[in-house]
Order: structure tokens, then sequence, then C-alpha cells
């Protein structure tokens, strides 16, 4: 069945994977033998956010491509100039956290969690080149499925966060995996602040691979067409790692100065101890001139205080774990987080009602008791029944 994909370059769409609107699966010739799998998030009006429908898609369509010996390579991004992907459509969540019905209420946020963390955590096992083209906001669950891809691009406009901080959730989809073995501070600054990080600071940190302009799309598409692909996994690698080098030399010198290089010696002044209490005092108190890290500074000052309790477990947690147990653990997260009121509440006020006053449950960081973090960490499954126990 021909179709011409969204670049325009021409391509075959496969009887075997299933487009909707929503998610488009395209598959562009590459030599007389092999084609490359083009995957776009196509809700550009909601900043290409993800919904339980979008999870399955992706899931089951990425995993065929996976096993489907004609595709060389796979590549994902979002539609529109806007967002790779800005999240989840914490919408839909809301309305399943406060509906009426109490048979309906949290099935939907139940089944999206469960199938968006599975989802990214088979992301992570798939063995071909799997590119992420990472252009204007790339945030939470995006940012969870941006980093499950093993050739990750960022263009000059990318804005990779994770906000969770603000709405009363806590970063997931293995954030606990990723800000753990970021280097200190970097992983504390981005989880208590959400802070927007630019190309550079992902590339320094190693959150991208890859630097380009976002101009040199049709060039990479065209050379990816063009390059020799074989059955050899190794080889195709390679491939790709040569081929976006070249791209990321070309781009050389467009891309943002660094944010955080800028503020190095502020951060170290803050972070100069891991002490809960020390770092939330010294964000609240720090006096910069610094436009970046003012605005880091204002978002911790609206942050839940249960979250910021959460950030600093997931980040002591996590440096010890393997993914799939950081994912596990996330699931346990976001099963208590649905039931307790702060997620709820932070998404009435900065998504639905708009008025950006969230009525946490506790006033303060150091009002937060054990027992409530204990609530939010406690599984309802014994070990043997938890979903992801044969994942």
């Amino acid at each position: 069945m021909s179709s011409v994909a969204a670049d325009g370059s021409k391509g075959v769409v496969s009887k075997d994977v299933v487009s909707n609107d929503a998610v488009l699966f395209d598959e562009l010739s590459a030599g007389a033998d092999f084609k490359l799998g083009l995957m776009t998030l196509n809700v550009p009006a909601a900043m290409n956010a993800v919904d339980l429908d979008m999870v399955n898609l992706i899931d089951d369509g990425i995993r065929r491509w996976n096993e489907d010996p004609q595709i060389a390579a796979i590549i994902m991004r979002g539609a529109g100039d806007k967002a790779f992907c800005a999240g989840g459509d914490i919408r839909k969540l809301y309305t399943s956290m406060t509906c009426d019905d109490e048979r309906q209420r949290l099935q939907y946020a139940d089944d999206f969690f469960r199938g968006e963390y599975a989802k990214n955590y088979r992301l992570h096992q798939i063995t071909k080149p799997l590119i992420a083209w990472g252009h204007g906001f790339v945030m939470g669950g995006g940012l969870g499925l941006f980093i499950a891809a093993n050739h990750r691009v960022g263009s000059e406009c990318l804005k990779l966060a994770w906000p969770e901080v603000r709405i009363g959730l806590y970063p997931d989809v293995a954030a606990s995996y990723y800000l753990s073995r970021l280097p200190y501070p970097a992983g504390h600054w981005m989880g208590l602040t959400g802070s927007h990080m630019n190309t550079t600071d992902c590339k320094q940190l190693g959150l991208i691979q890859y630097a380009l302009e976002h101009n040199r799309w049709q060039d990479f598409i065209q050379r990816m067409q063009q390059a020799h692909w074989c059955t050899n996994k190794a080889v195709n690698h390679q491939q790709v790692r040569q081929l976006l080098t070249e791209l990321d030399s070309a781009s050389a010198g467009q891309m943002p100065a660094s944010d955080m290089q800028a503020v190095a010696a502020e951060l170290d002044e803050i972070f100069a101890s891991d002490d809960i209490a020390d770092i939330c005092a010294r964000l609240k108190q720090h006096k910069s001139r610094n436009k970046w890290l003012k605005q880091g500074q204002q978002n911790f000052k609206k942050a839940c205080p249960a979250t910021v309790h959460l950030i600093m477990e997931q980040i002591r947690r996590g440096a010890t774990m393997s993914l799939k147990e950081v994912v596990s653990w996330e699931l346990i997260l976001a099963y208590q987080a649905v039931r307790h009121p702060d997620f709820s509440e932070g998404v009435r006020a900065m998504v639905v009602d708009k008025d950006y006053k969230p009525k946490w449950q506790h006033k303060s960081v150091a009002a937060v008791p054990d027992s409530w973090l204990k609530q939010l960490m406690t599984s309802p499954w014994p070990a043997d029944q938890h979903p992801y126990h044969e994942l």
C-alpha cells in the first residue's frame, strides 16, 4: 500500500502496522532490500502528548518493526515545530482521577501508567538502531519515550525536562534510573526544579549523543535512505553513528551556549550538601542574577512538598537499581500517586483551571510526615503479583 511520509519521502506503509491520525507509521525505502520505519507522533496541537491509545499503538508498531527483517532502523519524531512530545495527556488522567463513577474512577489512569511504563521498558530492549529526533519540548512521558532510543538527537530548539515536581507527580518513566546516574548535582537540579535543559547541556550530560540543526532533517532522512544497510545490526548501528556524527560536526557552532556551565559555581554552592533540608534552604535563599537559575528557583518554590521527598528518594534508590527494578518501583509510585490528592490538585491548578495556585496537602517540605511518604511507596501487590513480575 503506497504512501508518502510526512517529510515528503516516498515509502510504503506496512499492512501489519496500524496507524491512526495520532500516531503515523511509514516505511521508507532504503535500497533494494531494506526499509526504514518512521514513527510520527501526530498531535501537534497538544504538543504530541500521548494517551493510552497512542501508547498501545507505539508499543505494537515498534515491536513489529523490530521483528521485521526488512526494517533496518527505526526513527521516532514529533509532528509540528513545537515538540517531540510534551508528556502524557494529563487532562485524561485528571478526568480518570476525579470521575464520579466509582467503578470507572482510576481505571484509565491505572491502565495508562501500566501500559506506558511497560512500553518504555520494551523500547529499551530494541536491538535495531532506534533514533529519536528531539525538537522543541521533550518532557515527562515524552522524555521517557525519547530516552529509550539508543541514538538520541537534539535540535537547536530542544527543551528537555522532567517537570512533574510542579504537578504533584514525580519524574517518571525511568527517571529514577537516569537522574541518579547524572553527575552531581545535575540530577537533583533537574528533578527538583523541572528546569528546561538545552541541547548543549543535554549533550554534555549524555542525555543526547548528537546535536543537529532541525533544518538538517531532510538531509538526514535522505542519507539514511541511501545508506548501505545489511542484516548485521552492529554494522547498522555503526552506520547510524557515523552519519549522525558527521551531521553533528556540520551543526557545530549553531547550538545554544550551556546554561549549566554559566552557573556551575552557584549550583555547587546550592548543592554543597545532599541533605534535603540544606538543599531546600539554599534553593530558596540563594541570590542569583542568572535568569535560567532564577526560573529554576521559582519552580522549586511552587513545587509539591511530597514530590520533593520522592525525588530525593528516587535519586538515592535509583542509583543501585536495574532499569527493570526502576520501572517496577515507579509503577508502585504511580498507583499511589493517582490515589493521593496532590497529583489531581496539581493538574487542576496548572492545566485544568489554570489558577496556578495548587493547594498541596503539606505546607512545606519539612511538614511532610514519614507516614505519608511510606504510603506513596507501599506496593499494593505482593512481589509475585506485581504487574511486571514477568516483564
